[in-house]
């Protein structure tokens, strides 16, 4: 019997997030399949015992109250100074190298491959992975571990160069954070037994295009998905238990932060819905929207909207079975959770044909991909799917195309592989 190596797993939170939720069911998932992993966190919200919170480790991140006030503070203090030099940064989720030392953890800790995945907020600090002396997997789950600053880099080519001048700064400058974090970057990188993942196809061409992730292997494993727990159901009892009537017909829109996150393309899909409701006649339409329950007052659509703020697994289950179709307005994606699940439960998807959403979404046949950004294209395709869904043909190839390519026992398979191939390379 092979004799697994020992995983340790090292995400910001176990649930938290797109990332964390795909960094946990992989971790799962492996250990499922007969692997040795448990995850790292610095924020656990799961009553997991392979799950290690960092406050088990290292007092000194955790050790009094008044302490991380007066640390938080004071980075506080450096990081707005840092940022502050680009008043006329865009409103995008940049990030930097300032964190916290997790070489107390990896000293205590019996692993034979670090598995990274999502590690800002202050989580990881890079230089630290020429110390550990041990093989490194990354699974890419944005862009950052590839570019300067940015966590999507949109229509911005200057990660394959070096960064600098970087758009999103408006810094105007070669030498400017961006440059300087990508030269801190690569130097970190040097020397380290790296082995990159990404989830999907788009990913992975953009990190091997890039100056700092390039050189080095790259393998293109997807984010599994429980099939069982997502899986096609009785859509009446899914109505009932979200209180929605079953005659009606429902587009479902969901994404945590999509008020405050513009790639999450809320907005975009406002604007669609109200060319939907000007130029389709579908009067049984409602709208189901989760994750976001604040200033919907503000979308100016007319057909009536059930909002859910944060849904645990039964009802999401509920929310994808209940749904005719499901938006995806994202502007940006790697390989998205929310299309995985409604696909999984057999509602076509329609999102726009930008980042890894190909991976998922065969146009025409399990969903619709719309023309990048154009809100009339979206609108278009929901109603293409709820036309041409009635015999469930859309929603039996949704469900099949998952079955066949994401479940926990095919990942978990390709991750085994992985890990096995790195140890049997080491001297």
């Amino acid at each position: 019997m092979t004799e697994h190596p020992k995983i340790l797993f090292v995400n910001v939170s176990d649930a938290s997030g797109g990332a964390a939720r795909a960094a946990y069911r992989i971790h799962k998932a492996v250990n499922k399949a007969g692997g040795n992993s448990r995850m790292l966190v610095k924020q656990k919200m799961l009553d997991d015992d392979s799950v290690i919170s960092i406050e088990d480790f290292d007092k000194k991140y955790f050790f009094t109250d008044a302490y991380r006030f007066v640390e938080k503070k004071l980075k506080n203090q450096l990081q707005h100074r840092r940022w502050n030099r680009y008043p006329d940064r865009e409103d995008v989720f940049l990030s930097d190298l300032r964190s916290t030392s997790l070489h107390g953890a990896f000293q205590k800790i019996d692993f034979d491959i670090l598995h990274l995945h999502w590690i800002n907020l202050r989580f990881l600090n890079l230089r630290e992975l020429k110390k550990i002396n041990r093989p490194v997997v990354w699974t890419l789950h944005d862009c950052w571990p590839f570019t300067g600053i940015c966590h999507y880099f949109y229509e911005c080519p200057r990660y394959i160069s070096q960064c600098g001048n970087c758009p999103f700064l408006h810094s105007g400058k070669e030498n400017d954070l961006s440059r300087k974090i990508w030269q801190k970057k690569k130097q970190f990188y040097q020397n380290v037994d790296l082995h990159i993942v990404s989830p999907s196809c788009w990913l992975a061409e953009a990190a091997g295009a890039s100056s700092l992730l390039g050189d080095f292997l790259i393998t293109v494993i997807p984010n599994p998905i429980n099939i069982q727990l997502f899986s096609p159901g009785d859509r009446e009892q899914a109505c009932q238990l979200l209180k929605l009537n079953p005659e009606k017909k429902y587009i479902t829109c969901g994404a945590m932060n999509a008020l405050r996150d513009n790639r999450k393309g809320f907005k975009e899909f406002i604007s669609a819905m109200q060319y939907f409701e000007k130029n389709f006649e579908e009067p049984e339409i409602e709208l189901i929207i989760f994750g976001v329950s604040n200033e919907l007052e503000k979308m100016d659509i007319k057909m009536p909207v059930h909002s859910y703020s944060v849904l645990c697994d039964e009802m999401l289950v509920a929310a994808y079975r209940a749904a005719s179709v499901m938006a995806v307005p994202s502007l940006s994606e790697n390989l998205s959770n929310v299309i995985m699940e409604s696909l999984s439960c057999g509602t076509p998807v329609v999102a726009f044909n930008t980042g890894g959403n190909a991976d998922l979404i065969d146009h025409q046949n399990n969903g619709y991909l719309a023309k990048p950004f154009s809100t009339e294209d979206l609108a278009f395709g929901i109603h293409w799917c709820i036309q041409n869904n009635r015999d469930n043909n859309l929603s039996v190839y949704a469900r099949k195309k998952v079955a066949n390519n994401f479940s926990e026992e095919k990942v978990a398979q390709q991750y085994l592989n992985l890990y096995q191939s790195i140890t049997l390379k080491k001297p």
